[in-house]
C-alpha cells in the first residue's frame, strides 16, 4: 500500500493531468480512505492506480470527473473532534463520510490506498439516490439474479405517491457510504420504467 498525499497528482485516462487530490475522504467505521477530492467532486479509490509508486492514475476523463459526485456537505464533512492528524498530515488534509461521524475516541485517519472496498460502500433499501445535488429518491429494492449480481434498483420517487422507478445498476456513478448517485438527470429518472411487483 502507498501513502496518499494532498496535492499529488492525478493523472487521467488519456495520461494527462486529471487534477490533483484535495483532501482525503476517511470513512471512519472502515478505517478506510474511500475516496479522494479532485476539482470539488469524490472520486472512489476504485478508479485510482498507483504508476511507479511515484504517480496516481485514474480510469476517468475529464468528462467522467464531472459526473462524479460533488464533495457536498450531505455527503462529506470536517473531521469529529477526536480525529488527530497522523505524521505529516493536518485535519484539513481530510473529511469523513458523514454517516461515520461518530467516534469518542481519539481518531487517526489512515492515509493509505488500498482497493478493496467491497464490504464498506453498499447500496440497500432506504439508500438515497442523487442526480448531481438532487435528491432523486431512495433505493427501495435490490433485485438481483441467481448469481447474486445486480440487475435492478427498485427507485422510490420522492412525494406523497412516491411510484416506484426502475433504475439499471450501470446507471450508478459512485457510493458514498450509503448515498448513490446516478448519471442521469432529474428529467430522465422521472421518465424511467415503472415498477411492478411481479405476479
Amino acid at each position: 500500500m502507498r501513502s496518499l498525499r494532498v496535492h499529488e497528482e492525478v493523472l487521467g485516462r488519456d495520461g494527462g493531468r486529471l487534477g490533483t487530490i484535495e483532501r482525503l475522504v476517511v470513512d471512519e467505521r472502515a478505517h478506510r480512505v474511500t475516496h479522494v477530492v479532485v476539482h470539488g467532486r469524490l472520486v472512489g479509490v476504485g478508479h485510482l492506480t498507483d504508476v511507479d509508486g511515484a504517480r496516481l492514475s485514474a480510469d476517468l476523463d475529464r468528462d467522467d470527473l464531472a459526473r462524479q459526485p460533488e464533495a457536498r456537505p450531505e455527503l462529506v464533512g470536517e473531521p469529529s473532534g477526536n480525529w488527530r492528524a497522523p505524521g505529516g498530515y493536518s485535519l484539513s488534509d481530510f473529511l469523513a463520510i458523514v454517516s461515520a461521524l461518530v467516534g469518542q475516541e481519539a481518531y487517526v485517519p489512515p492515509v493509505h490506498l488500498d482497493l478493496d472496498l467491497s464490504a464498506v460502500h453498499e447500496i440497500a433499501p432506504g439508500s438515497p439516490v442523487f442526480s448531481g445535488s438532487e435528491h432523486v429518491g431512495d433505493v427501495n429494492q435490490v433485485l438481483t439474479d441467481d448469481d447474486g449480481d445486480v440487475e435492478t434498483l427498485v427507485l422510490r420517487r420522492p412525494g406523497i405517491r412516491g411510484h416506484r422507478v426502475r433504475l439499471s445498476p450501470d446507471r450508478v456513478v459512485e457510493v458514498v457510504g450509503t448515498a448513490v448517485h446516478v448519471d442521469l438527470t432529474g428529467a430522465e429518472v422521472a421518465a424511467l420504467p415503472a415498477y411492478d411487483e411481479p405476479g
